[in-house]
């Protein structure tokens, strides 16, 4: 490693001055010059080196100051993913910009009521002309609009996140440089994490938390090379996995590696990491027993990062695993904690209006108070070990049986694909499978595994569960109701869930 190598690397481990854009610089801190920083997956793909990193960051952020992008600016940041995505990003944190990141999937309507709440100075969009925010273009036009009446960041967020809105609506999520930097020099410390010179596969969009700092970010620090998908369909997803040393993704990227063409062997694959959502159980056993590698679990929230880990897939799906150290967590009435110092709301509880305050829990998906954010994730410590598992979320059947116990019973009917149950009052379900379902034979089923008492008192069967723009499955009934996925019931009419 040269002198200067050495003193990049150790940029993120010291203390630098602070000044604009300084903690963008350290990001880009790793990798030697000529090393390949990032690659696509599609056929005869690209390949950008650390050195060409630096250069084309560097060429972007002087494009986008003569737009008048200056340090505090609010630049909402969306379209095509791909390299320009990448260093568009760590160019606009290079000008000290506090960035909107906006989920690919979002439509139009969804992507402006995010910028009404927003209210972003600038909006820079990637490949308009392409059309298409799912395929992987390498390198893009970038179009910078002026938006009338935007305010300037008025907090020390520099990265502004959407909650997925699963169980409500979504609302920003902001992350400091310092939480940003302190994430990454965590997951740096977990042994089993990438290292220099290894591949890593970043299934999921760059948009989504864990992606973009447990995958791109991290492999910035410590010299990885990233490989991203083609695009989101099942062959690119392979593509992308299948000469990786770690694969970064969520549970139905597992589920389609899990079912790829015989060919597919993975054979340098040491480390596969799931997050995001529920790993169903049948598809960490389809994908151990076929590769010989264990799915690891990564929890965390978009207000605080990364949370627990259990990179070693050792104590089985729905375990969190153990809090990474750092992160200070407690139990409150079942429900899960995260110390968080410093409010992650870069706007202000007004921008939300009156409905989400930390007394209407149904507003927002998670509250911060005193220091604490509450995620409303049921869990159980184990006291040896400190390690986390998940129960279900806040409101159980009235019986006192977990709803995530309940939605592994359905998915164990043969003819169940996916299931996910609403509670407390009253509990129902929607389960997507095949045309032979009936709500009468899943009414059977669930009496005679949970008992009369758990089993949900309504069943919805549709053709495939609805989910937010980030891919999760949506646990919310009045955006259930307002998809026209679900009745809303008359006896929780106005109720939250």
């Amino acid at each position: 490693m040269s002198d200067d190598d050495a003193r990049r690397r150790q940029g993120l481990r010291g203390t630098a001055p602070q000044g604009a854009g300084w903690w963008g610089a350290r990001l880009l801190a790793g990798g030697a010059d000529g090393a390949v920083w990032a690659r696509s997956a599609a056929a005869g793909g690209q390949s950008v080196t650390f050195g060409a990193l630096r250069a084309e960051t560097a060429r972007l952020a002087r494009t986008l100051s003569c737009h008048g992008i200056r340090p505090g600016a609010t630049v909402a940041l969306h379209g095509s993913p791909g390299f320009t995505h990448l260093w568009s990003v760590l160019a606009l944190w290079s000008l000290d910009a506090q960035v909107l990141l906006l989920e690919p999937a979002l439509s139009g309507p969804e992507r402006a009521a995010l910028l009404d709440l927003a209210r972003p100075q600038y909006v820079v969009t990637l490949g308009e002309s392409h059309g298409d925010e799912e395929r992987f273009v390498p390198e893009c036009e970038v179009l910078v609009r002026r938006r009338p009446g935007g305010r300037a960041a008025v907090t020390a967020h520099r990265l502004v996140q959407f909650s997925s809105g699963t169980t409500g609506r979504p609302k920003p999520a902001g992350r400091t440089p310092g939480s940003l930097l302190t994430e990454v020099r965590r997951l740096g410390a977990l042994p089993l994490m990438p290292r220099a010179g290894e591949s890593v596969a970043v299934l999921e969009p760059v948009a989504h938390s864990f992606a973009l700092i447990g995958g791109v970010l991290h492999a910035l620090a410590v010299g990885a090379t990233v490989v991203l998908p083609a695009s989101a369909e099942s062959g690119a997803v392979t593509e992308a996995a299948a000469s990786a040393h770690v694969v970064l993704g969520r549970p139905r990227h597992f589920g389609v590696l899990a079912g790829a063409p015989a060919g597919v062997r993975m054979e340098r694959l040491r480390l596969a990491v799931s997050g995001g959502d529920v790993l169903p159980g049948a598809v960490a056993g389809a994908f151990a027993r076929r590769y010989g590698v264990l799915v690891g679990q990564a929890y965390g929230t978009t207000e605080t990062g990364i949370v627990a880990t259990d990179l070693a897939g050792g104590r089985g799906p729905g375990a969190l695993g153990v809090p990474v150290p750092g992160v200070r967590t407690r139990v409150v009435g079942g429900a899960l904690q995260v110390r968080l110092a410093e409010a992650p709301d870069p706007y202000g509880p007004s921008a939300h209006g009156p409905s989400a305050s930390a007394g209407d829990a149904g507003a927002a998906d998670r509250v911060w108070a005193d220091g604490w954010l509450a995620t409303h994730d049921l869990v159980a410590r184990d006291p040896a070990t400190g390690a986390l598992r998940l129960r279900g979320r806040t409101g159980r059947a009235a019986s006192g049986a977990d709803l995530l116990d309940i939605e592994e019973v359905l998915r164990a009917h043969r003819h169940v694909r996916e299931a996910v149950v609403l509670g407390p009052d009253p509990v129902e379900a929607h389960v997507a499978g095949t045309a032979e379902l009936r709500p009468a034979e899943l009414s059977a089923w669930c009496r005679r595994f949970l008992g009369e008492r758990s089993a949900p008192r309504r069943f919805h069967v549709v053709p495939e569960l609805a989910r937010s723009a980030s891919g999760k499955v949506l646990r919310d009934r009045a955006r259930l109701h307002e998809r026209g996925w679900a009745p809303r019931p008359a006896a929780a009419a106005g109720r939250r869930r």
